[in-house]
Parts: structure tokens; sequence; C-alpha cells
């Protein structure tokens, strides 16, 4: 006899031999774990079957914020839970009870015994009532709560005991399928990640390729004949090199904010300053020749508190911005009825509407082949508001009226120190 022969056959008991226990835990374990890794999905999988193993009317499952403590309702099933907001967990002496000793409690009649509000009580028509605590290692994730729509009914020990062994199974369902939501969504984040990093190796060597090619094409032509080029020629030359390379500077530039930004080291130095003198010494370093089409509707004597640094940064982008993909005049203008706000607005077509939700993304570039032609990394507005949220605001589009674009940099109205207007 050869020892495959030798070996006993393990017959594994159909569900239907089980003691009534295992067979609860054996269909529950079945249809809760063949479930998908959706968080929702799940929840609602598990109410609805320990609903149907023991016929209770009305379910529910609540999560529960350790660091808050409080609950959330989750899943409702015939029951119409008010509302989506987290709630005291004291205000539930029930769940609390079954918090502090980790099992399922059982209140057969909430009328005399404290188990929830009296208002949500009376507005639900409870009476007996059963809370079963989803706990994992030293960790609770939620409960299960169940009753008969009003009803009274009864549970014994075993059951209680059953319900209990039952909230463990599913918190560990629940556990693993949280893990795995923070897991993907780690994933997505990685990728975006990749997203970002390759629309930034392929953008900013776009944007790199072409002035540092028209450089060294002018470089190359003023070595090897230079002193055959007439004073036409030379000036030309002069401008175009002046264009590109202001636009390696703006792109380095960008750069560089955007690493000091993502590295935590924009560290703002709130100072007293005016506006509008700074504005106007910026604009001439930014927008030499078209300054005219600049128009500064700011008051003279106004006075604000933040980091005039970032506050430039901001300023430099939009109205670099506006000049780029808008059309003149460009207004610079500031509120301080309430909260602080520099607007700067242009004249143009204004940003197409499909495109709004991606304005602020980093490498975000409108598929508008107008806008393409106009270059651009894609980085202004992301570093902006970047540097606005460091000044403890943020920066906002809104379509100008009746045509163009409009960005308004918003902070606390606690930042203008002076405010008048002449």
């Amino acid at each position: 006899m050869n020892g495959s022969s030798r070996r006993r056959a393990v017959e594994r008991p159909e569900p239907a031999r089980l003691p009534p226990e295992l067979r609860a835990f054996y269909e529950f374990a079945r249809a809760v774990g063949g479930s998908s890794y959706d968080v929702g999905a799940l929840l609602d999988r598990i109410c609805a079957e320990v609903r149907q193993l023991f016929g209770f009317e009305r379910a529910m499952l609540v999560r529960y914020n350790s660091e808050e403590r409080s609950v959330l309702a989750v899943v409702q099933q015939n029951v119409a839970w008010p509302g989506e907001q987290w709630l005291w967990i004291d205000k539930f002496p029930l769940l609390e009870r079954a918090l502090v000793e980790r099992q399922a409690l059982f209140v057969r009649d909430a009328r005399s015994e404290p188990a929830m509000p009296d208002k949500i009580r009376e507005r639900f028509g409870v009476r007996s009532i059963v809370a079963v605590p989803l706990c994992v290692e030293t960790r609770c994730l939620g409960f299960l709560v169940f009753d008969n729509a009003g009803g009274e009914f009864a549970l014994g020990p075993d059951e209680l005991e059953l319900l209990t062994t039952l909230g463990w199974m599913a918190a560990v369902f629940v556990d693993k399928a949280d893990r795995y939501e923070e897991l993907e969504h780690s994933l997505n984040e990685l990728r975006d990640i990749d997203r970002v990093k390759s629309d930034f190796i392929s953008l900013a060597s776009h944007e790199l390729k072409t002035p540092i090619a028209v450089v060294h094409g002018i470089a190359s032509t003023l070595h090897l004949r230079g002193n055959r080029l007439d004073r036409s020629q030379l000036e030309e030359l002069r401008r175009t090199l002046y264009e590109q390379t202001s636009v390696l500077s703006t792109l380095t530039d960008e750069l560089l904010d955007l690493s000091r930004l993502d590295a935590g080291a924009v560290n703002p130095q709130p100072e007293r300053f005016r506006p509008r003198e700074q504005i106007e010494v910026l604009l001439p370093t930014i927008a030499a020749d078209r300054v005219n089409e600049i128009e500064v509707d700011v008051p003279p004597r106004l006075e604000v508190v933040t980091d005039q640094e970032g506050f430039t940064r901001i300023v430099s982008n939009l109205v670099t911005n506006a000049l780029r993909h808008g059309s003149p005049p460009v207004e610079v203008r500031t509120e301080h009825d309430g909260p602080f706000k520099l607007i700067v607005q242009d004249c143009g077509e204004g940003v197409d509407p499909a495109f709004v939700p991606r304005l602020f993304e980093r490498f975000a570039r409108s598929d508008s082949t107008h806008r393409k032609q106009l270059g651009g990394a894609g980085l202004g507005l992301a570093i902006a508001r970047s540097f606005a949220r460091t000044l403890g605001g943020d920066l906002v589009y809104e379509p100008a009226r009746p045509h163009g674009a409009s960005f308004a940099l918003v902070l606390p109205a606690g930042v203008v120190a002076t405010a008048e207007d002449k």
C-alpha cells in the first residue's frame, strides 16, 4: 500500500450539518468575506447579513473616531437617520458601555434604561435595542445597532456572545477594507506624483530647450560672423537675446519657487509696507515695454502687514499671466471693506469653463491652440496660490464681466494696517 492510499481523507462538514452557531459564522464569513474591498459596500453587507441572521427589522452601522470620541451613522437600513454629522459618543450610553466592555449589549426597554437621548428614542420609536462593537486588537472601528422598529424583543447570553463574536469577525473585514482603501489612496497619490514628475520633465525640457537653442544660435552667429552684421541685425539679435534670457530667468525662478514651497522653506516674515509702492517698482521689471497697458488702482497710502516677498511674487505671477493670456488693459486694484483683496483683471477671452477645475494645478495648460502657442510651463498660478496660502489666504478665480479673467489674492482683514483712500 503506497503513502497516498494510507492518507485518510478529511471531510469538510456541510453547512447544514454544522451546529447553529457555527453555521451562522460560516454563512456570515462566506457572505461578507466574498464582498469587494469597497468599504461602503462591505459595511452595508455586514449590516444586512447580521440583520438577516437574527431577524432584526432595522439596522445601522456607526463608525467611531477614537481621537474625537465621536460617532457617525454610515449605513442605515430601514431607518432614516437625519444628516451626516459626527456626534459625541457620550450622548449614547449604550454605545459608550459597549465600547468600554467590548461586547454586545442589550437594552430590553430604552424607556426605562439609558440608551440614547430621549428625543432620538421618541423620534424613532426605539424600545428594545442592541449595540455590537466592532473591535480589532485594541481599536474600536464602530458599532452595529439593531432593533425591531419599536417592538420589544429578547436576547439571551448565548445570542449576545454570538453577536459579540460576529462583531469581531466583521471588524477584521472592515479593518482590511480600510487598509486596502488607504493603500489604494496612497497608490493614487504616487501615480499623481509620477504623472507630475513626468509632466515636469517633459514641459521643463521643452520650455528650456527652445530659449537655450535660440541663445546658442545667437551666440554662434555673433562668434562666427558678428563683425559682418549691420546695426539693425545686431539690434534684432540683442532684442531676441533679451527676450529668451527673460524666459529662462522666469522659468528658473518658478522652478526655484516650486522647490522652496515643496520643501517648506518659505517662512513668511510679516512686515508693514505700501502695496502701491511695491507694485510700481515691480511692473517695470516684469513688463518693461507694456507698463502702459496696466492700470493700477491701489490707494497710495494703503498699508498692509504681510510677507513682502510672497506678496510681490504673487503680484508678479498674476500680472505676467494676465499679459500673456489676456488682453489689455490689465487692471490691478484692491478692496478692503472685509477681507483684503488684491485683484488682477484682464480684458481677454477668459478661461475655458472646462479648464477652470485644473486652473491651479501644476503644469496644467489649456488645450487651446492659442494658449499653447503662448508658451509657459503652467506653473505661475500654482505657485501664486501656494504663496497665497503660506500668507494665510488664498487665490481665487472668477470670470470678469463682460469678458476677461479676474484673479483675487484674498488675505484676512487683519493684514490692513492703514486703509486711507487718498
